[in-house]
């Protein structure tokens, strides 16, 4: 099984694990640096999952991802400051 994945399919896996690391760390993370750090996992999971969406073109997939992308990058460029406690 695992001989027949293409570059996109490794891709695309790297991808998931990307985003469900960064959505593990939003939840269960301590929050010091306003989520850049997640948002920028986010951000590589969801871009390197966009050429396996698109070479299969999973429509609602893509739109996620896409979507996904946004708000990462708005997260990045425009991160809340962290608490103080």
């Amino acid at each position: 099984m695992l001989a027949s994945l293409q570059w996109q399919d490794w891709l695309g896996l790297a991808g998931a694990c990307l985003m469900l690391l960064a959505l593990f760390l939003h939840s269960f993370a301590p929050r010091r640096d306003g989520g850049r750090g997640r948002a920028l996992l986010g951000l590589l999971g969801a871009a390197a999952l966009l050429p396996s969406a698109w070479l299969a073109f999973r429509a609602p997939l893509f739109f996620l991802l896409v979507g996904w992308l946004l708000v990462c990058g708005y997260r990045l460029v425009r991160a809340p400051a962290p608490h103080r406690d």
